[in-house]
């Protein structure tokens, strides 16, 4: 009887497609196993993810496959169960999760692989002990190195990157690889900021406690949801014994945090006390690196992997804990194809386990916290270390660009010899021009949205596709000589602080300031070393917590601009972003001062986070969702289609919404509309966003809507 298989492509696709198994590959073809086959008129690699007998429609004209690739399944069942339901969950594609899930020697990329004999591979073509196809290849690469298409064309074998497959697993032959990676400069441990892992917190009663409750869902080995809600000290306490708890039970960990920087130092701290059992696993990452790390997972010898978003595809395959540390922040969530959450991801990834995920935070989104408090399962650390010194300038009655509140206060501290750090999420000198005769704001023609003003070199500047004009004499709509610039940006902070301090050290921390990363960590190293007396930082600051020391005095200018956002959670993300900068500042007791500056001293988000307080912000932040039926209280869907020409992108939109109002009722369809502009050079967005009270109501209609949708998109999930 003839044999089916399922094929998935790491393309932008989401369905599967199904080929005829050749009977020469009856045997071969497994779930797991990656093979070639014709994909509109090309020769493409995929994935097999499932096998059967049953008949198709008689109308369908199927291809056979052409090649099997390998002898043995590179995919796991589990990963494959894993992926697939990452894959319905955003709704892209499961053969690109496939794909992100194997090591660099693994990729299929014939155009630039080259490939060699090893000293193996020598003696057997000399011994005689090659089979046929084999002993051909072997043959013509001799001593030297060829590219695959030059093996294929000299040897005739339409077959040949099975032959390669099954050579490099018998270590006949060697891949060489023609690619640059340049290893990513990582700051070492002794250039961070001290860590308090190593404090012992054992004796603190709420420690203790949270070791008593999640202890018991580890040892169960069943799945299970915990939130550890306080202080990344003790947090981290907690997971260290929770580790060490998994470890002695046969059982993997995997240690996920949202950014790199941060992982570098954990990893050699947990490499201290635990051994090296430890694996680093990140995209950025050489080749070479990268295939060692997973392959000493995949063994087995890597018990604990910590990393990034990235390092959710690790091939850990008997995790009992997974552990999501800083919850709260959106560098879990990937924008670009495949998109997905790895908050999400760590969840369905724990089910498949049957482990144990627990989620930490001391600023938590309100969804999981709204989730872990409803279920029972929050666990609370008593507690945060010392209040810190936090002083509210209101700058609605003054007309400088620093309120005098802060002037005084950074002015003490450059006359003590401390230095200071101050946070503006502004680039440029402004982030418009405003003509006030006709209201006049140019824009880009592009995306839409202002050009942010570069004072330096009188350049008007598009943030996101990177379009640049020079700065015109005269408003170009009525020809008014006056043009004022709005928003003050770093350069303007910079320039007002060189005004006010002629004697001190002034530098700024900015995408256009420090381009590279040799550059961003020059200026890490010169604050460090006091070279520079006042940093003035962006978010991309704000994020190098473990690469600056605490500093006595902290501005934060205007924290409320996320306010402005088109974004149920703007109060959220003002408020996280406000904590943030407040973790530079050292502890009050050494006399530090942190003062934010705001035309909002009164908003909850603003005057919480001044005092440290999430569940007084988290109370008035619920009751605003559940006023307004935003997600915990729904559950939201924002589909965003990407491309080049925003026209078919809106019929697509249209066809997509056309489904969703053809679906069961309950559902709430807004849009289409044009989404904000991408980050993606040059490309355009249409969003459509789907609500629902229900959960599955959800699901059901996003899982219609999408079927058979092409090109790239992103989905975003708030549960």
């Amino acid at each position: 009887m003839t044999r089916f298989a399922e094929v998935v492509f790491p393309l932008p696709l989401v369905q599967s497609f199904l080929y005829i198994v050749p009977d020469k590959a009856r045997d071969a073809a497994r779930p797991g196993v990656r093979i070639l086959a014709q994909l509109g008129g090309k020769t493409q690699s995929g994935f097999i993810v499932r096998v059967h007998e049953q008949s198709p429609r008689s109308d369908m004209a199927l291809k056979e496959i052409l090649e099997i690739i390998d002898i043995e399944p590179v995919i796991s069942p589990l990963t494959l169960s894993f992926t697939r339901r990452l894959s319905e969950h955003f709704g892209s594609s499961w053969g690109a999760f496939l794909q992100a899930a194997l090591p660099p020697s693994l990729e299929v990329r014939m155009a630039s692989a080259r490939v060699g004999l090893t000293d193996k591979g020598i003696q057997a073509l000399r011994a005689g002990t090659l089979a046929k196809e084999e002993k051909r290849a072997a043959a013509v690469l001799g001593p030297g190195a060829y590219r695959v298409f030059y093996l294929r064309r000299k040897t005739g074998a339409k077959n040949i990157a099975s032959v390669i497959s099954r050579m490099a697993k018998k270590g006949l032959i060697k891949i060489l690889e023609e690619k640059k990676t340049a290893k990513p400069k990582i700051p070492s441990p002794s250039r961070t900021k001290p860590t308090q892992l190593e404090l012992d917190f054992s004796v603190d009663p709420s420690v203790r406690d949270a070791l008593d409750v999640l202890a018991r869902p580890l040892a169960a080995g069943e799945f299970s949801s915990y939130y550890l809600f306080g202080a990344q000290d003790a947090r981290r306490t907690v997971f260290v014994d929770l580790i060490r708890s998994a470890l002695s039970r046969s059982k993997q960990v995997l240690f996920l945090l949202p950014e790199l920087a941060p992982s570098v130092p954990l990893k050699d701290l947990l490499e201290m006390r635990l051994g090296p059992v430890i694996a680093f696993l990140h995209g950025q990452m050489p080749d070479a690196a990268r295939e060692l790390a997973w392959r000493k997972i995949r063994s087995g010898a890597a018990r604990v992997v910590i990393g990034p978003r990235s390092a959710l595809f690790a091939p850990v395959d008997a995790a009992g804990l997974i552990i999501v540390d800083e919850e709260h922040d959106d560098a879990y969530f990937q924008s670009e194809s495949p998109s997905f959450d790895a908050r999400q991801g760590a969840r369905l990834k724990a089910e498949d386990n049957g482990a144990l995920v627990v989620y930490g935070s001391d600023t938590p989104s309100v969804e999981a916290f709204y989730r872990a408090r409803t279920e029972g399962h929050l666990v609370t650390l008593s507690g945060g270390g010392e209040k810190q010194n936090v002083a509210i300038a209101d700058d609605r009655s003054e007309r400088g660009l620093l309120t005098r509140r802060l002037q005084d206060g950074l002015g003490k501290s450059l006359r003590d010899g401390r230095p200071g750090l101050l946070f503006i999420n502004r680039r440029g000198y402004a982030s418009f021009l405003f003509c006030p005769r006709c209201g006049h704001i140019p824009r880009c023609d592009r995306c839409d949205i202002s050009l942010t003003f570069y004072k330096k070199s009188e350049r008007l500047v598009c943030r996101y596709c990177g379009d640049s004009e020079a700065r015109s004499a005269a408003c170009p709509r009525c020809g008014s000589r006056v043009m004022e610039p709005r928003g003050a940006g770093v350069e303007a902070v910079v320039e007002e602080l060189e005004r006010l301090y002629p004697q001190a050290r002034v530098a700024s921390f900015d995408s256009d300031r420090v381009k590279t990363k040799s550059a961003r960590e020059r200026v890490l190293e010169n604050f460090r070393e006091g070279k520079i007396d006042v940093l003035v930082g962006t978010q991309l600051l704000a994020y190098r917590t473990t690469e600056l020391p605490l500093v006595p005095w902290i501005g934060i200018l205007n924290p409320e601009a996320l306010l402005a956002f088109a974004d149920f959670r703007a109060s959220q993300k003002t408020f996280q972003s406000v904590r943030r900068m407040m973790r530079f500042a050292a502890p009050a007791a050494a006399g530090s001062e942190i003062v934010i500056q705001t035309a909002f001293p009164d908003h909850y988000s603003i005057r919480e986070a001044a005092r440290e307080d999430y569940p007084a912000f988290y109370e008035e932040e619920i009751r605003f969702r559940r006023l307004m039926n935003y997600p915990p209280f729904s559950a939201m869907a924002e589909i965003v289609l990407w491309g080049k020409d925003p026209r078919p992108l809106a019929e697509k939109a249209r066809e997509l919404s056309s489904r969703a109002r053809a679906q069961a009722s309950g559902i709430e369809i807004l849009g289409p509309a044009l989404a904000p502009p991408s980050i993606l050079k040059g490309e355009r967005g249409v969003q459509v966003i789907l609500k629902s009270r229900e959960k599955e109501t959800l699901e059901a209609c996003l899982a219609e809507c999408l079927k058979g949708l092409r090109g790239k998109r992103t989905v975003v999930r708030y549960d």
